[in-house]
């Protein structure tokens, strides 16, 4: 049994990098791999060149989920060697119709981030940026050729590296993902579930109903339960290095998420009820699509405690304290 051996990849995103992890034995298998960037292929072919390799003797590459630093660079990958590239149940439509979800992921960010933003100084700054943005996604993203891919169910086990992986749903940051524990070693390739800083839940759409937003927030507050549930020693995160104590970060990663939501609360009982009044308090200076989704999280939860209410006053999602029955 050998242990995932990480492979650190440039990214666009402020995180500054990715991680793959490379399994040499029984097959030359990749778990996560990328954007499609020539200095991810460069990065990827030199950690391969270690051990005498090449991207074109890979023979398997899985995805933990469909964001683009995980499976941009897939489609390259598989041009080059061959391989199949096994996802979820969730990110088979997102690996084969790319540009058509995305589209649909792009819709409901800008209803549910620019719809309640001023249309002109700080936002119309961010509406650009924003928008920037998701162009640049396609660019370092290839939809993946059917008949390459393999999907493997959200709930079972996989076999890498020699021995069997648990196969952990693990939504929040987004409703595709998923983590691989295995249990003699204790170690867990945590994707994006696990990191030393709070994952941000996207803004995506439901996948019962794509009109519906998914309560990102919400779900992972459940997916962290499941990880204080399992034995871990090692973590291999989707970003930054390996760690271990994931209980203290999950503890320490849920008090900020309490003190936050407490804080906005109270920001609405003094009189700012507007999404982006909310956001200027709490991330001032930082004009961020992460800060955005968390605070769409706060608001998700004081909401689903029925201790705040949204409405729609002039044209604007207003937030107000619930009336006390």
């Amino acid at each position: 049994m050998t242990e995932p051996i990480r492979i650190e990849l440039p990214t666009m995103y402020g995180m500054k990098s990715v991680n793959a992890y490379l399994f040499l034995i029984p097959e030359l298998t990749l778990i996560d791999c990328g954007e499609k960037t020539d200095a991810t292929w460069d990065a990827l072919q030199a950690a391969l060149t270690v051990y005498d390799l090449a991207i074109k003797d890979i023979k398997r590459v899985i995805i933990t989920h469909a964001h683009v630093d995980h499976i941009g660079m897939a489609g390259r990958i598989v041009a080059e060697s061959g391989a199949r590239v096994w996802v979820n149940e969730y990110c088979y439509d997102w690996a084969v119709n790319t540009e058509a979800l995305w589209k649909r992921r792009i819709a409901m960010m800008e209803k549910h981030i620019l719809g309640d933003m001023p249309k002109d100084g700080e936002g119309a700054t961010f509406s650009k940026m924003l928008r920037s943005f998701f162009g640049a996604v396609l660019n370092a993203w290839d939809a993946l050729p059917a008949e390459k891919v393999t999907t493997f169910p959200m709930e079972g086990s996989l076999e890498m590296g020699g021995t069997t992986w648990d196969i952990i749903y693990a939504p929040g940051h987004t409703n595709m993902q998923t983590c691989f524990y295995q249990k003699e070693k204790k170690w867990l390739i945590g994707a994006d579930m696990l990191l030393s800083i709070t994952p941000t839940p996207v803004i995506e759409f439901s996948l019962t109903d794509p009109e519906k937003r998914e309560n990102g927030l919400a779900e992972m507050l459940q997916s962290y339960q499941k990880m204080l549930d399992l034995d871990i020693e090692t973590v291999f995160p989707g970003h930054y290095e390996p760690f271990s104590n994931h209980r203290k970060l999950i503890q320490n990663q849920l008090r900020r998420i309490h003190l936050r939501k407490e804080a906005t609360y109270q920001l609405i009982e003094d009189g700012k009820h507007r999404f982006y009044e909310l956001f200027d308090v709490l991330y001032t200076n930082r004009l961020n699509m992460p800060g955005m989704s968390m605070l769409r999280g706060y608001l998700d939860l004081l909401i689903d405690e029925k201790r705040i209410e949204e409405r729609i006053e002039d044209g604007y999602t207003a937030y107000r304290i619930a009336a006390i029955l």
